[in-house]
């Protein structure tokens, strides 16, 4: 099912006539054939066309997240999984529609993509999976990842690969709190949050 979001931004995204040089070099700087981010270029996508309009934390955040997407220790089967988790335990319909395309277009097995609305008890989860998922879910409903989870993860992740884990679980939180704040509309044709 498509996302078709009728639900005006609260703040709409930063039209082009009104970019700073600044901003059009980033925005629309080539992103690479096969860029992690499903679009050609940054200013394709709402989410940074909107935060644009805060010029300190739109750098920030690029910052940052380009380090976790692009340079981080998790693998990017580990970290798309992480991230579609915060997606549902935060009800974010445009990080849910976007890295859902992008865990899709990389490789990660549609069914694990479905899955992961289920949770981490669902069957067919490998357990490095399972701890993922739990420490997710843990860091949203207690701001810690529990002892038992935490041994569970250090079974298979090294020791940068557990510093980057609430990182990037933290820092997807925080983009998904901004794009539901600011009703950030999601692109056309991603696909909705399951119910």
């Amino acid at each position: 099912m498509t996302n078709s979001s009728a639900t005006p931004p609260r703040i709409p995204p930063l039209p082009p006539a009104d970019w700073t040089p600044e901003q059009r070099e980033i925005l629309t700087a080539d992103l690479g054939e096969g860029s992690p981010l499903g679009a050609a270029t940054l200013g394709q996508l709402n989410l940074f066309t909107t935060v644009a309009r805060h010029d300190r934390s739109f750098k920030a955040l690029l910052l940052l997240g380009r380090t976790l997407l692009m340079r981080g220790a998790l693998p990017f089967a580990d970290r798309e999984l992480l991230i579609l988790r915060v997606a549902r335990n935060t009800g974010s319909e445009y990080e849910w529609g976007q890295h859902l395309k992008i865990a899709v277009d990389g490789g990660v097995e549609r069914g694990k993509v479905d899955r992961v609305a289920a949770g981490p008890e669902a069957a067919g989860w490998e357990e490095r999976e399972r701890f993922l998922l739990r420490a997710a879910d843990e860091l949203h409903s207690s701001a810690k990842i529990a002892d038992a989870t935490w041994a569970g993860l250090a079974a298979h992740l090294d020791e940068r690969q557990l510093i980057e884990l609430p990182l990037l679980v933290g820092y997807y939180t925080m983009v998904a709190y901004t794009l539901n704040s600011l009703a950030v509309a999601p692109e056309p044709g991603l696909e909705s949050l399951p119910s």
